[in-house]
C-alpha cells in the first residue's frame, strides 16, 4: 500500500512517519466496472481516493432516476464530507471502469489531521476544488441554457495550442454520462450536438469532435 501512497498527489510532501502510519490504516479496493462503492446514506467508513481507473459520484431520485455530479479519476479522492461531518454519505459511488482505490479509515484520517498541518492543509484543499468545481456546475445549470452548457464543456477541453483555429475533442466517457453531469438527458444532448452540427460549428466521429474554429464556437457561447 505504501507504493501506492507515494505516488498520489494528496499525500505528497508527507515524510515518511506519516506515510506510514496512513498505509497502516488503509486497505487497497479491486472493483470491476460497475460495482457499487457505496450509496447515499452509507455511514462513512473513511476516505477513498482513486488509485487507477475511474468512480462516478452521483444523486438519485426516490424514482430510481441519477444525475451525475462528478467523475473522479486517477489521484482524485470522495468520502471527505461525511469525515468531517460525522455524517451519511451524501453521494452514491460507482466504478466506471475497473478501478483500483485506497481506503484510509475514518480514525485515521482524523488522527492524521491533527498531528500533520501539511496533510491537513492538501485535504481542505481536495475540498475546496471540488467545492469551486460544484459551484460552477450549479451556476452552469441556473444560468446556462443546455446549448451553453455543452459548448462550454466542449470549449474546456479544448488543447491549449488550439486557441483560435480548428480542435479535436475527445470525449472522455460515453455521451450519456456527459449529458448526466451537464444535466441533460441523452437525447437533449444528441440533438444539441446535431445543432452545433447544422450550424457548421462541430463534426463528431464517435467520441471525436471536430471544432472548425474554436473562436467562432466561444463568441456563439458568448465567452464561455
Amino acid at each position: 500500500m505504501m507504493s501506492h501512497l507515494l505516488g498520489l498527489p494528496l499525500f505528497d510532501g508527507l515524510d515518511g512517519a506519516a506515510l506510514e502510519r496512513i498505509a497502516a490504516g488503509a486497505s487497497e479496493v479491486n472493483a470491476h466496472r460497475g460495482t457499487l462503492i457505496l450509496r447515499r446514506g452509507d455511514a462513512c467508513r473513511g476516505l477513498y481516493i482513486v488509485i487507477n481507473g475511474q468512480v462516478t459520484l452521483a444523486l438519485q431520485g426516490a424514482q430510481g432516476n441519477e444525475r451525475i455530479v462528478e467523475l473522479v479519476g486517477p489521484g482524485g479522492t470522495f468520502g471527505e464530507t461525511a469525515i468531517f461531518l460525522d455524517r451519511p454519505h451524501l453521494f452514491t459511488a460507482s466504478t466506471l471502469a475497473d478501478t483500483r482505490l485506497a481506503q484510509v479509515s475514518k480514525a485515521t484520517v482524523l488522527a492524521e489531521l491533527e498531528r500533520t498541518p501539511r496533510f491537513t492543509r492538501a485535504l481542505i484543499e481536495s475540498l475546496s476544488r471540488r467545492l469551486r468545481y460544484l459551484v460552477g456546475a450549479l451556476e452552469d445549470c441556473m444560468l446556462r441554457s443546455g446549448t451553453e452548457r455543452v459548448m462550454g464543456y466542449l470549449l474546456s477541453r479544448v488543447p491549449p495550442e488550439a486557441v483560435n483555429g480548428n480542435a479535436v475533442v475527445t470525449l472522455s466517457t460515453k455521451k450519456s454520462i456527459i449529458a448526466s453531469q451537464l444535466n441533460l438527458t441523452h437525447e437533449h444532448f444528441s440533438r444539441i450536438l446535431r445543432e452545433l452540427f447544422m450550424a457548421g460549428l462541430i463534426e463528431v466521429d464517435g467520441r471525436n469532435v471536430h471544432i472548425a474554429s474554436v473562436s467562432q464556437l466561444r463568441a456563439r457561447a458568448g465567452g464561455a
